[in-house]
């Protein structure tokens, strides 16, 4: 399985990420363990699978850096390891009668933890949760996170998520 990767600002945190995933010790260094990425045909096959395997995913990942151009780079390979699928939702939530606020949601069952299913974070009360999702994705907060995948009102991603 290839992913590639092309974002400047992130290849440092993915480098770590694979010679984390390998076994050095990165020290306190950012590291990305994971990509979301769009829910194609291809996408769906393994879906299908990994759900019948535990979210366990059967192909080695094979990371590049920029694969489809020549400056193109094999940063690693990694064992298998899980996909998820993600739903990223840019929307309203109304408290206790309150006005209507911007809400995102992820949904999904990203195996962190049991009853992580779903996580919320609005610009008013923050989420840490989602923040941290953010993070570990590369971004450097939820607001460039949503700002890439949902930046509109009702906006809907589908997608993939692939953790090494």
């Amino acid at each position: 399985m290839i992913l590639s990767f092309s974002v400047p600002p992130m290849l440092p945190y993915i480098r770590a990420g694979i010679r984390q995933a390998t076994g050095e010790d990165v020290g306190s260094e950012r590291v990305k363990r994971q990509t979301i990425r769009s829910r194609g045909p291809r996408a769906l096959q393994l879906l299908e699978h990994a759900k019948d395997a535990g979210w366990t995913h059967y192909c080695d990942f094979h990371l590049w850096w920029k694969s489809r151009t020549p400056a193109r780079q094999f940063l690693g390979k990694i064992p298998s390891k899980r996909i998820y699928p993600i739903t990223i939702l840019h929307s309203y939530s109304q408290i206790s009668g309150g006005p209507k606020e911007p809400c995102f949601r992820i949904t999904g069952p990203r195996g962190w933890r049991e009853g992580d299913a779903m996580i919320f974070w609005d610009q008013k009360n923050g989420g840490a949760d989602f923040e941290n999702e953010a993070r570990k994705d590369g971004f450097d907060n939820a607001q460039e996170f949503v700002n890439y995948f949902v930046p509109e009102m009702g906006a809907r991603f589908e997608g993939v998520l692939y953790r090494w």
